[in-house]
């Protein structure tokens, strides 16, 4: 009996959990594949993230990985402000002696970004972003 119970309440929280992972309600904004390219300096970004934010105050904002240069994730239509962040590993160990991983991409290009990207509901939504470390701010 105890084990029937055990398994009714496992079943029941399983169940609970993948409701919530599958947003159970649906019916949100339309997404659309958004994929492109990012480089800095010429050199594709190996590992970063890429965030597609909107244009005005309001509404979600959408992330995805940057591997090897290349980016694919799904985001709402319309007017996007992007950020784009990325860290390597400096020479110089962290004080407690593990690696150190620094940021390198400039805040022009993420918290003082000027990028910015039109996401359409039709096919089209590639885009290309070309950092330059000469744009940096002084």
């Amino acid at each position: 009996m105890l084990v029937d119970l055990s398994r009714g309440l496992l079943f029941s929280l399983v169940s609970v959990v993948l409701l919530i992972l599958s947003g159970c309600g649906g019916g949100g904004p339309a997404e659309y594949s958004v994929t492109g390219t990012v480089t800095f300096d010429g050199q594709p970004v190996e590992k970063g993230e890429i965030r597609f934010l909107p244009a005005e105050p309001g509404g979600a904002a959408y992330a995805g990985a940057i591997v090897n240069g290349t980016f694919e994730c799904k985001v709402t239509e319309g007017a996007k402000r992007v950020e784009i962040s990325a860290t390597r590993e400096d020479p110089t160990p962290a004080p407690d002696g593990l690696p150190n991983y620094v940021s390198y991409i400039p805040a022009v290009y993420n918290t003082e970004s000027t990028l910015k990207a039109e996401v359409k509901s039709s096919d089209g939504n590639t885009f290309t972003f070309d950092l330059k470390s000469q744009d940096a701010k002084p």
